[in-house]
């Protein structure tokens, strides 16, 4: 590499704050590739001469030492951070300062401000000092402002984006609104608590079912109740004691009445939050969305759906443990669980560390060898960090962030940052660290899940797919961050014939390397992919239309490979291109295939979106890497759809990074379970389905050149 003068990146609103004392932004030398790829060579090993326009190389920054304790300004200021100082009373007082006295001081700044994003998202320079367009930033941002949809159209008046679950934390401001109008809205009813906390889950049962229930139960009550009476008992506890025929009657018919006590307490918590009408206006509507009184009926499963989504609960959309958890909670004490959630992303983001305790065996976290030979356990710095952060601002409790979001307005959230001060980062932080990623299969079954009858088999798991990053520190190799993943399974695919059949969609074992990393991927759908999948329905000027389904292509956090995605790739030898299987490592906003234990991939690595950007934030910014910019591609492809022609097009495979050098992955072929130790190759056909003669031949890959070189074959 030649030396050449680096720009790391540009931090909103800190560009005209800049000075030589000024640790923020660290200039470092570095230099560009011999030779860098073009858009169309994206898939070749680096080090090729092929000229190009610069790029950007970054590194991590150092933290900077602490200065003297500056002395703070009352009031806010242009560029100015606000800290907390104790004041002569001991109590917290605020206090402005020019950011670089700040820093010099020992604060970490975390930003506050309605733009922020993360850095996969950030406004980066290319090495002369030029701004990197990202087309998927402006649609970051409005998501979290609730300003823009998906699509990055405006969003409907009154509506809200609930995104934390798919990797987008709410703006500061919007969480501010939240608060203030819970002051006076608790929406906990002492009644509902006790309902809702008595039970620790409650079955789904369809409406024609629970009206047979509830027709049963009457019944048996009548006579229970005839029961009780003639023996001149007080409850149906005494019933039940005194005559133990009855017992299992009386048990039944409690069980069954604490559940609609529960769905009753549901519904008005519901109702009080909005995301249900009142029943006088929902008895006015028609079709699946209007709600029958203590039927779990479709309009009751979508307002679970959204509160679910509003207080990132990784639920099935019905009354299961964590959901009635945060129903009994207060409206206020949920809205400050919304705000830590978002203030440990930005505090991760802030000190560019990983580590969350995910790697803490049942014996308490795992232990490195210092320098001076200390056993020193590995920290949670997400929480630890996070919760020094809120305690320093006074936000650490509800009563203390309402009172903090009262005395700031909404519009200061445009340029607020704060200072806090964080413990020094572990000793094995440097600019350039010798990371690695392992993912390990867990319980592998290749078998398909049905019999030679068609009966649907059990496919039982003990040990789950993980991915785990691990740092190279003074000859040791040690986990910074482990968490549950996925593999590839039995999927369905569109054959040359229009069937939909089963196919084994593994991933890949052995040794891989993590060379280019996008930010708002984009995924073209081969061929096989039903055309089911390509379309959805969308509200466009107050009209259902059938449309492009985008959602599924990107970018964006609903599309295949989520906001951000990682290449494996077996690298080329020499002069030839790395080998591109399509397996990607990639944000996803199914969360349920990650958890769920019959959750599988068509052959990528799905982490939760929030996960995802998490990894690729440190990996960019503790690697040597390559700032590449937008990656324009030109894709377009008609497709016939119940007799309508779709015009797909596609400007770009997203804002592309490379690490240089490539990061190394291992997959682990984990244990094979069941009959067949290799997986089947071709089509299955699905169960209690009619096939045409002869078997289809497989459809190839989506974009393959007549020289056989993969654009995109990525499944995910």
């Amino acid at each position: 590499m030649t030396s050449a003068t680096v720009l790391r990146t540009l931090r909103p609103l800190l560009a005209f704050l800049s000075a030589p004392s000024t640790p923020a932004l660290v200039l470092s030398a570095a230099g560009f590739l011999g030779g860098c790829k073009s858009h169309e060579e994206a898939t070749e090993s680096p080090g090729q001469p092929v000229p190009s326009a610069p790029v950007a190389v970054a590194m991590a920054t150092p933290r900077a030492e602490a200065a003297p304790e500056p002395i703070g300004r009352d009031h806010k200021f242009p560029g100015s951070v606000l800290v907390f100082e104790v004041g002569a009373d001991g109590e917290k007082v605020e206090r402005w300062l020019p950011a670089a006295a700040a820093e010099a001081a020992g604060y970490t700044i975390v930003d506050l401000t309605n733009d922020w994003t993360p850095y996969l998202f950030e406004q980066h320079l290319d090495a002369e000092g030029r701004q990197l367009p990202n087309r998927y930033r402006r649609v970051f941002i409005g998501l979290a402002n609730d300003k823009l949809d998906g699509d990055g159209q405006p969003l409907e008046p009154g509506a809200k984006n609930y995104l934390e679950l798919y990797g987008i934390f709410p703006a500061l401001s919007v969480i501010r609104e939240r608060f203030l109008l819970d002051e006076t809205r608790t929406c906990a009813v002492p009644e509902d608590q006790a309902a809702l906390s008595a039970q620790k889950v409650v079955g789904f049962v369809s409406p024609p079912q629970a009206k047979r229930n509830a027709a049963r139960q009457k019944k048996a009550f009548l006579e229970l109740e005839k029961a009780r009476t003639a023996a001149k008992l007080g409850t149906l506890a005494e019933l039940a004691t005194r005559q133990p025929k009855l017992a299992a009657k009386v048990k039944d018919y409690e069980r069954w009445a604490a559940d609609q006590r529960a769905i009753a307490a549901g519904e008005r918590r519901l109702i009080c939050e909005g995301f249900l009408p009142e029943p006088a206006v929902s008895a006015q509507k028609k079709g699946p969305l209007k709600h029958e009184p203590g039927m779990q009926d479709e309009a009751m499963r979508l307002a679970l759906r959204s509160f679910q989504q509003k207080h990132m609960i990784y639920d099935g959309h019905s009354f299961r443990p964590k959901t009635l958890e945060v129903l009994v909670k207060s409206t206020l004490e949920n809205d400050h669980s919304a705000l830590v959630r978002t203030f440990r992303e930005r505090v991760i983001a802030a000190a560019d560390v990983l580590e969350d305790g995910s790697t803490e065996t049942k014996n308490g976290p795992l232990t490195y060898t210092s320098a001076s030979g200390e056993k020193v356990p590995i920290r949670n710095l997400a929480e630890e960090y996070t919760k020094a952060a809120l305690e320093q601002l006074g936000i650490d409790t509800p009563e203390g962030a309402l009172a903090f979001f009262k005395r700031h307005s909404a519009a200061e959230f445009s340029d607020l940052r704060a200072g806090v001060k964080l413990g020094e980062r572990p000793e094995y932080y440097a600019p350039h660290m010798e990371l690695s990623i392992v993912v390990d299969r867990g319980d592998v079954w290749y078998d398909p899940p049905f019999d030679d009858e068609d009966h649907w088999k059990l496919q039982s798991r003990a040990r789950y797919p993980s991915l785990t990053l691990f740092v190279d520190y003074r000859g040791q190799k040690f986990p910074l961050t482990r968490w549950r993943t996925t593999i590839g399974g039995w999927r369905s695919e569109q054959a040359a014939n229009g069937y939909e059949y089963y196919k084994y969609k593994g991933s890949d074992v052995g040794s891989r390397v993590l060379r280019k990393v996008v930010s708002g991927p984009v995924w073209i759908a081969p061929e096989s992919t039903p055309i089911r999948s390509l379309v959805k329905s969308k509200k466009v000027e107050g009209r259902w239309q059938n449309v492009v389904n985008y959602d599924e292509l990107g970018p964006g956090y609903l599309s295949a490979y989520g906001v951000v995605a990682g290449y494996f790739v077996i690298p080329g030898e020499g002069d030839r291109p790395d080998v591109d299987r399509g397996i990607r490592a990639h944000g996803s906003s199914n969360y349920l295939s990650i958890y769920s234990n019959d959750g599988y991939s068509h052959g990528c690595h799905r982490l939760p979106n929030h996960l995802a950007i998490r990894l690729y934030d440190f990996l960019l910014q503790h690697r040597h890497m390559i700032i590449k910019g937008d990656a324009p591609m030109e894709f377009s492809r008609q497709f016939l759809s119940n007799d309508q022609v779709y015009d797909m097009r596609i400007p770009s495979r997203g804002f592309e990074f490379e690490l240089d050098p490539p990061l190394g992955v291992t997959v682990l072929e984990g244990t094979i379970k069941g009959t067949l130790q290799d997986p089947v190759e071709g089509y299955v056909p699905k169960p209690g389905k009619r096939y045409p003669p002869p078997p289809p031949a497989e459809l190839g890959a989506e974009g393959a050149t007549a020289a056989g070189a993969v654009i995109d074959k990525g499944a995910p």
